[in-house]
């Protein structure tokens, strides 16, 4: 082979400074896609890393990108220049122009399950989105076998292309109980004797937020941490939790980063996820690496994701939920048990599987062209 393999990686979401789900399968795909390769010692691939224009482009350039990456200019059109022969749309969508070999990561359920989780102009935009990449990409990645069944179900042909890649979860590094005390003390503001459930993800419809402050009401003595930025219908959701009186009972933290979430883990008594729609649920094995008992939805991935790890819940049931919060917190056996079983359920998920795996899909759709 006589000329380099320019593969290309559309890494914007990378680049965001208060990354969540697509930007951090993004970062952690890379740094693991960079030990995966370099093991190979092959000297046949140039790895770039592209970056679509806008906000954060300057970021893109002042982080630091594993070897052997390297970063390229603009995403479009320069990839045309040195002739790109596989591209990855890592966050659902493809380039404009088209390349040997394309891959795409489908992170949503297509067709989208409900209209109630976004505003109709962003529908409309992930609609046009995913409809193309599904339709030029040779492989397509969905995050889990929830998204490739709702796609196949969409279109049954697409069966051939799609292949289930699930994300990772980094080992947990749990925090000192000086470290627990201060960090309850100085940024929660509760005493040592407050426990606390915690939410892990954006405050937005599709996270059942409302739902988890009704279930907080009927188990007293306990609070409830939500640690995430304002999302889709946050205005009505911070509303709906001053007007059932769960204004200081509810700590509101907006996003953290990861040495906050480490803490929070450690600290909490269970993650309550029951969200209503999940096409992964990264929070679940982020929690159950912790030894976190883990309270989710029965629905779409998450069963998938937490297996006989988690309780699950309906997530429309607000009296199932209280339930579960009450049997973590009442019934040391069942929060034991679902530490153990989550401990060993998180040690399946790395991102070093994920790499391989995603690393085999390039291959795949490479042997197409060469």
């Amino acid at each position: 082979m006589s000329r380099k393999i320019r593969v290309a990686l559309d890494a914007t979401d990378a680049a965001h400074p208060e990354p969540t789900g697509i930007g951090i399968y993004t970062r952690k795909l890379i740094d693991a896609l960079a030990g995966v390769v370099l093991a190979e010692k092959s000297s046949s691939f140039r790895w770039l890393l592209c970056f679509r224009p806008g906000a954060y482009l300057r970021g893109a350039w002042r982080r630091h990108w594993p070897p052997p990456f390297r970063i390229s200019l603009l995403l479009d059109p320069w990839l045309q220049f040195p002739n790109a022969t596989l591209y990855h749309g890592m966050s659902q969508r493809l380039s404009k122009f088209s390349y040997p070999a394309q891959v795409v990561t489908l992170h949503d359920r297509y067709p989208l399950v409900s209209k109630d989780y976004s505003s109709p102009a962003f529908q409309r935009l992930i609609t046009q989105r995913i409809e193309d990449s599904i339709r030029r990409a040779d492989r397509i990645i969905a995050v889990s076998d929830a998204v490739r069944q709702r796609l196949v179900w969409y279109d049954a042909s697409l069966q051939e292309k799609i292949r289930v890649v699930l994300h990772g979860v980094d080992p947990a590094q749990p925090a000192t109980g000086e470290e627990i005390a201060a960090f309850r003390r100085r940024v929660l503001g509760f005493s040592d004797q407050e426990q606390f459930f915690l939410n892990v993800g954006a405050i937005q419809v599709r996270k059942n937020i409302s739902n988890i402050a009704l279930a907080l009401k009927q188990v007293p003595g306990y609070r409830l941490v939500l640690a995430g930025g304002d999302g889709y219908g946050a205005a009505e959701i911070h509303a709906a939790i001053r007007n059932e009186g769960l204004g200081e009972r509810v700590r509101v933290l907006g996003h953290m980063q990861p040495p906050q979430l480490r803490l929070l883990y450690s600290a909490a008594k269970a993650l309550v996820f029951p969200s209503f729609e999940e096409t992964f649920g990264l929070p679940i094995l982020e929690a159950m690496s912790y030894g976190l008992p883990v309270i989710t939805s029965n629905v779409s991935s998450m069963p998938e994701v937490a297996g006989d790890a988690a309780i699950l819940v309906d997530p429309h049931n607000v009296s199932e939920i209280s339930e579960a919060m009450r049997r973590v917190v009442e019934d040391h056996q069942t929060a034991q048990a679902l530490k153990q079983k989550g401990l060993a359920r998180a040690r399946q998920f790395t991102w070093n599987r994920c790499a391989e795996q995603t690393w085999a899909v390039y291959k795949e759709a490479l042997r197409q062209h060469l």
